[in-house]
């Protein structure tokens, strides 16, 4: 099989960048900004690391987090796919929410006061479309006429102004970049993960039969061809060779990796959140700030009891395992997971054994320095608007914690990153 190209390289692999990374550096001399200053501006931040993960579909909340208090109208209003409360799990040493039987694994992350539980949370004026809501949330507005939020994500926003800009590894898609990664400036990677938790296409593949052949083409590199004349040549020139770069401090990063921590197999997410192990406990650090990755399949309109115990199941296994391998390497106080789904589901099921979009959901924070508890008040399954749950708190108040209490902003900082006040819900020690 031949070696690829330079330019195919760029285009592939660590060229998954090409979206994040080259062009949106490029576009920002556009708009007024230091090239060089940027480039050199080195904001890594305080050491803590975000990992987001998205429950693609809409993971229904009233079968996730199961509001215990109400479990008889809960029964009546879901004959089809409730879950019997006797195999509900309680939380946090009460009777009034539990959590679903299928999400057994995390429990005793939750019952060491590590899980954080943000009910009924959403935005205003809720939108049923998978697409509109998602990108609602990948932005971090509800706000179509605010073009700048449009056309970024709120942690490409945040990497923008506050991110290493030196850094090609400072955000990473596990899988692919992620629109809530993307704004121009960012530095950004999207990385696949093998059955085994490896990268996989992130490489930067050279002819072993000559010993010089490496720096033949870190050579060639340097010899502009893309087209692009002053004054960018320079700057494209310098992020092709961080791609190089960084390509090669991943698969160090993949080589020396030891663990005795079994991941399940067969599960693709079990082995993305293992590829962000590896990445966020190599030595020396790759200074990643921020891990996206996404696992789908949560439209349960039909056969929700069999297709969510699947799906909640190999999520939870997945979120032990990684959370056990941050512990075996003594970083589990430096990582927050967020997890986060475009909208819940209608509190009555239908007549497929499934449920119907709808609007309010939780959102669940899991790590060390995550002050236990639910957040907000208890759904009530008997004060609807059109058959849906009211949303109570904002989902960007989840946003602006994490930026404040965990990335670091000020509240200054978090006005640019999200355009507005929203409050700390103070989940984060």
């Amino acid at each position: 099989m031949p070696k690829p190209t330079r330019r195919e390289f760029i285009k592939t692999g660590a060229g998954a960048i090409g979206a994040g990374l080259a062009l949106p550096v490029i576009n920002r001399a556009a708009e007024g900004t230091t090239i060089v200053k940027r480039l050199k501006e080195d904001l890594a931040g305080n050491g803590n690391i975000l990992v987001i993960v998205e429950l693609a579909g809409g993971n229904d909340g009233l079968n996730t987090i199961v509001p215990l208090q109400q479990y008889d109208t809960y029964a009546s209003l879901r004959a089809r796919i409730k879950h019997d409360k006797d195999k509900v799990l309680p939380l946090y040493g009460t009777t009034t929410m539990g959590l679903s039987p299928n999400l057994e694994a995390i429990k005793p992350i939750a019952d060491a006061g590590k899980m954080a539980v943000i009910q009924a949370a959403h935005y205003p004026t809720p939108n049923l479309s998978h697409e509109s809501s998602r990108y609602i949330y990948y932005r971090g507005t509800p706000n179509p006429s605010v073009s700048t939020f449009n056309s970024t994500g709120w942690i490409g926003r945040d990497s923008s102004l506050f991110g290493n800009k030196e850094n090609s590894l400072d955000t990473i898609g596990v899988g692919s970049v992620n629109p809530t990664l993307y704004a121009l400036g960012a530095k950004v990677s999207g990385i696949n993960a093998t059955a085994d938790g490896s990268p996989s296409g992130y490489q930067f593949n050279t002819d072993g039969r000559f010993a010089g052949d490496r720096a033949n083409q870190l050579a060639a590199a340097r010899v502009m061809d893309t087209g692009v004349g002053p004054p960018y040549a320079d700057l494209v020139e310098t992020t092709e060779l961080d791609a190089f770069d960084s390509a090669d401090r991943v698969a160090e990063a993949n080589r020396t990796y030891q663990s005795s921590v079994v991941y399940p197999a067969q599960n693709n997410f079990a082995a993305g959140l293992k590829l962000i192990a590896k990445l966020a406990t190599a030595s020396p650090t790759l200074g990643t700030r921020v891990f996206h990755i996404s696992t789908g399949g949560f439209d349960t309109h039909a056969n929700q009891i069999v297709d969510q115990q699947r799906l909640h199941q190999n999520v939870s296994a997945g979120l032990k395992a990684f959370y056990d391998d941050l512990v075996a390497h003594n970083i589990q106080d430096r990582v927050v997971v967020m997890i986060w789904t475009e909208f819940g589901r209608r509190v009555a099921d239908n007549a497929s054994n499934g449920t119907d979009h709808g609007t309010a959901n939780d959102m669940i924070i899991i790590g060390d320095r995550v002050k236990g508890g639910t957040y907000g008040a208890d759904p009530n399954l008997t004060d609807l608007e059109r058959g849906n749950l009211k949303w109570k708190i904002d989902f960007r108040a989840v946003y602006q914690t994490i930026l404040e209490s965990w990335l670091g902003r000020s509240s200054a900082d978090v006005g640019q990153v999200l355009g507005g006040d929203f409050g700390n819900l103070g989940f984060i020690a």
